[in-house]
């Protein structure tokens, strides 16, 4: 698999594409998205133990997906399955 990424006529493959994109604005952006969800999940009962288990393994996992996924967790539905909005009548 070869890398390539075209800018200003120039054509970088394999490592100088990877470097180039990653010093673009693209790579700075997924730097700062990736720092925020380190930063967002790193509290104390959120940080998984280090073990090597079926859980940890487990633990981390769920890490991981947390950092890729938290602006997830700036969402808060209108109602849930357990709770209906006021007013509705329920």
């Amino acid at each position: 698999m070869s890398w390539k990424a075209t800018s200003g006529g120039n054509t970088y493959s394999g490592a100088a594409a990877y470097l180039r994109l990653l010093f673009s604005w693209i790579g700075l952006f997924i730097a700062i998205y990736i720092l925020i969800g380190v930063f967002f999940n790193t509290s104390p009962p959120h940080l998984p133990k280090a073990a090597f288990n079926l859980a940890a393994v487990h633990s981390w996992v769920q890490y991981l997906i947390s950092i890729f996924f938290w602006p997830l967790s700036l969402w808060h539905p209108l109602f849930s399955v357990a709770q209906w909005p006021a007013g509705s009548g329920h």
